[in-house]
């Protein structure tokens, strides 16, 4: 194993905690929308993990190892053990359950910022920020109810009307 060399320049550095503040704010990005839904994980815990993954990725080849599936498979493998302390059953409901998925989505946009591949990071981002702001399906299913009992009050009352008139 090598260690880093001494010889990476402060210009370089300074490249690479470029890439870590950029990290965090994607993942930041993700985070503001479970901190506002009033979750526990929120926007330092988000952006500490994309930023966390993006060093892992970053220190990773700078270390000597050739093979960065390797530090990719121990990201997801810690990810993963963090989600599952926030993902909690109560009976038959699951709880928890999207902020650990979001999580884990985060560890992604950071390996990504630190693979400089940087457009698959803001995709990343903002798709999953975006998908959160969605309804629920059960919000979805309440919507079309109300949908379908307004359209059969109205097509009574239109019936009715038609009769009355009759």
């Amino acid at each position: 194993m090598t260690l880093i060399p001494d010889t990476i320049s402060w210009q370089i550095q300074l490249f690479y905690v470029a890439h870590l503040a950029f990290a965090f704010l994607l993942g930041a990005v993700i985070g503001w929308e479970r901190e506002r839904a009033g979750k526990e994980a929120g926007i330092r815990t988000f952006g500490c993990i994309a930023m966390g993954s993006a060093a892992f990725s970053i220190l990773s080849p700078l270390l000597g190892f050739a093979d960065n599936s390797r530090i990719a498979a121990q990201i997801v493998l810690g990810i993963g053990f963090l989600g599952s302390g926030l993902f909690v059953r109560t009976g038959d409901r699951p709880s928890g359950l999207t902020t650990a998925a979001s999580l884990w989505v985060s560890a992604a946009v950071g390996m990504s910022v630190g693979f400089s591949l940087y457009f698959l990071a803001m995709g990343l981002a903002f798709i999953t920020a975006l998908s959160l702001h969605l309804p629920s399906v059960n919000a979805w299913m309440r919507v079309s109810k109300k949908k379908k009992r307004l359209h059969k009050a109205k097509t009574a009352s239109k019936a009715a009307a038609k009769t009355q008139k009759s």
